[in-house]
């Protein structure tokens, strides 16, 4: 019996989704499914535009066989963080012969040879790295500026071919993934799937399958999404209302005026925590704020996981104590599918906890496990605030929220 993991953040569940699902099966000849999927806020450092427990049973309804929350430390962080923890959990699971995820490029074979550089870090790269960010660029810039540099001089790869690899999100992270696999020394085999229809930031929805974000931006528009998400889908979204990044504004501007040292913050260094201060009194909106504090330094994406650690209260060295005690504790469940059998395997071979019933877990843990669930309790529970005062409704909070079971 073989077992595929995947790490997805489901932003919302699509048809391109589906498709990896079953790829990635078909493929493999594998007979399960196991996601790694972020719970209420996503890595481009939003909240995801619908509820956890929906968008698992979008992926159960598809052929996910078990899904998983990623804790919101680390599906909030960087691209390298992200994938880290991702692939750890997998690793942990003890049961996962294949990691599959999408690509852009059709230059597969660079991607491992790329990894191998930005994992041993040889040390022309690292001072081409140094320079860069000596010259003002950010982090993602330099190091995609230094990785070209260091394959064209030592004939890897041309400078266009780097470009075109490092440039584009889903390469980006199944770099990263490809490092995490290197750094554990894991046992889990790498699959890339090359991505069908638009790219991963595209608002083109007239080809294939459309974006995640060309979805949203149709849902928050109140335009039909009928044709790009599969047909048992449809009504969970019809009857589903979303949240955007604007509706944590205000908190994010209540903590602006009430704080003056950001750089404790996860993400935030001295220079962003002086230049939020610097604008903060024009302060509107989280997304115009985002703009004015953009610079040749700092990214859209990097700002937006900044203050929403900021919103989250995630703090550098919470993260830090996570990571250096093995990146997990326990794996919370979010749906699962009865008729598969991979869940007792899981719950057999797995090096940690698996938490079916919330609040007898959350009642018996202490230490890190404890101060996890807490972060993860806070963030849960401002998503159900923010969503009850928006819609007036009532949905459960954490304590009584129910796995999806199929």
């Amino acid at each position: 019996m073989k077992t595929i993991g995947i790490i997805a953040e489901f932003n919302p569940f699509h048809s391109g989704h589906k498709y990896l699902i079953e790829k990635a099966k078909k493929i493999t000849n594998a007979n399960n499914a196991i996601i790694i999927c972020s719970g209420n806020y996503v890595q481009r450092g939003t909240p995801a535009i619908f509820d956890k427990t929906l968008r698992a049973k979008a992926a159960i309804l598809n052929g996910a066989d078990v899904v998983f929350e990623l804790p919101v430390i680390y599906s909030t962080a960087s691209a390298e963080t992200f994938a880290r923890a991702s692939v750890k959990f997998l690793d942990l699971l003890g049961c996962v012969d294949y990691l599959c995820f999408g690509i852009e490029t059709d230059n597969i074979k660079a991607l491992p040879t790329l990894a191998k550089i930005l994992t041993n870090e040889p040390e022309d790269y690292k001072n081409m790295l140094s320079m860069y960010l000596k010259n003002g660029f950010s982090y993602p810039k330099a190091r995609s500026k230094a990785l070209s540099d260091y394959c064209s001089e030592n004939n890897i790869l041309n400078s266009l071919q780097v470009s075109q690899i490092i440039d584009q999100p889903n390469n980006i992270l199944a770099i990263e993934y490809l490092k995490s696999l290197r750094v554990f020394n894991s046992k889990i085999k790498p699959v890339a799937i090359k991505r069908q229809g638009a790219g991963y930031n595209s608002s083109d929805l007239g080809r294939g399958f459309a974006s995640a974000s060309g979805i949203r931006n149709e849902i928050i528009n109140n335009k039909p999404i009928e044709n790009y998400i599969p047909d048992n889908c449809l009504n969970l979204y019809s009857d589903s209302e979303y949240l955007s990044t604007e509706d944590f504004s205000e908190i994010l501007g209540y903590k602006l005026i009430t704080e003056k040292e950001f750089d404790k913050y996860y993400g935030i260094s001295k220079d962003l925590s002086n230049r939020i201060n610097n604008y903060k009194s024009d302060f509107t909106g989280i997304s115009d704020f985002i703009k004015d504090l953009q610079s040749k330094n700092y990214t859209y994406a990097g700002i937006s996981r900044a203050l929403l650690h900021i919103i989250l209260d995630i703090k550098t060295e919470d993260v830090k104590e996570f990571i250096d005690d093995n990146y997990m504790k326990y794996g919370r469940l979010l749906a699962f599918n009865n008729r598969s059998s991979i869940l007792s395997s899981i719950k057999e071979n797995s090096s940690i906890e698996i938490v079916s019933k919330f609040s007898t877990y959350y009642n018996q843990a202490q230490g890190l496990t404890k101060k996890m669930l807490d972060i993860d309790l806070k963030a849960d529970n401002l998503y159900r605030m923010i969503y009850m005062t928006k819609y007036n409704k009532s949905i459960p909070d954490e304590f009584k929220r129910q796995i999806y079971i199929l």
